[in-house]
């Protein structure tokens, strides 16, 4: 079994987020292995490599700190230390994971077989990182992949736009004006297959693309990100969808003079 927690100072990155405010990030990484039980082959492998504000010397730092936490953990593990949210996670993951899976091991050693089992040796990867800066935004994308047995995993991606003066996680009703919600399903689906020749174009599972609030907010326009299943087959994967700055500009709430 390994473990391995740490604050990694060698992963600091300073972030120049506007003319006169920077951030500085440290990854939080850890990498560790819960045996199902004593001398079991079977295993949960959970490794997490996330960027945190560092020092957390201030309101604006303490509340990127929790947006991230509660993104990747769960609203539960705001407030904590990074390192310590971290661990909190991977120890009740772990202890999920004996639950689900102890009796049903039990049962089967009892019928003769020994495995390892298929389905009982999970995975949990966890990455958190600042992607980018737009004028006082920070950008900052979250991805998880799962496997918890079956055929695949699953990957789950969240993007988060950070004011770099406040703190502020920006939520979609932030950004956008009241009522933009039709138009810009009309632009998602105008944009959907942007790059796609025929072959590779993207078949829906839904009639309308809705802005989902997981959106990235950059010089080019405003990303939205559709994870799997969510508009579209698993063989498509994560689906990101580009609507260009010039196009996106009416929408905005107004005080939102990012494309000014």
């Amino acid at each position: 079994m390994k473990k391995f927690l740490s604050i990694a100072a060698a992963a600091t990155i300073m972030l120049a987020a506007c003319d006169n405010t920077s951030v500085s990030f440290k990854s939080v990484i850890y990498d560790n292995a819960f045996a199902l039980e004593t001398g079991a082959r079977d295993s949960l492998t959970v490794k997490m490599d996330i960027e945190y504000p560092d020092p957390l010397d201030n309101e604006s730092a303490m509340k990127i700190a929790d947006a991230i936490s509660g993104t990747l953990f769960g609203s539960g593990y705001a407030g904590m230390k990074p390192s310590e949210a971290a661990k909190a996670w991977a120890d009740s993951l772990a202890s999920d994971y004996r639950e689900s899976n102890l009796e049903l091991l039990d049962m089967l050693e009892k019928d003769g077989d020994h495995g390892p089992f298929m389905g009982m040796s999970w995975s949990t990867d966890k990455q958190g990182k600042v992607t980018g800066t737009f004028r006082n935004i920070i950008n900052y994308k979250a991805v998880t992949y799962t496997y918890t047995g079956g055929a695949h995993g699953s990957t789950w991606e969240a993007n988060m736009n950070f004011d770099s003066d406040s703190g502020k996680l920006l939520e979609q009703e932030d950004v956008f004006a009241e009522g933009f919600e039709k138009q810009v399903s009309k632009l998602l689906a105008e944009h959907l297959n942007d790059g796609r020749d025929a072959e590779s174009a993207i078949s829906l599972l839904t009639d309308d693309i809705e802005p989902n609030g997981n959106f990235i907010i950059s010089q080019e326009g405003v990303t939205f990100t559709y994870n799997q299943y969510e508009i579209a087959a698993y063989a498509f994967g994560v689906i990101d969808i580009l609507i260009p700055a010039d196009e996106i500009k009416p929408y905005l709430r107004s005080g939102m003079n990012f494309y000014d």
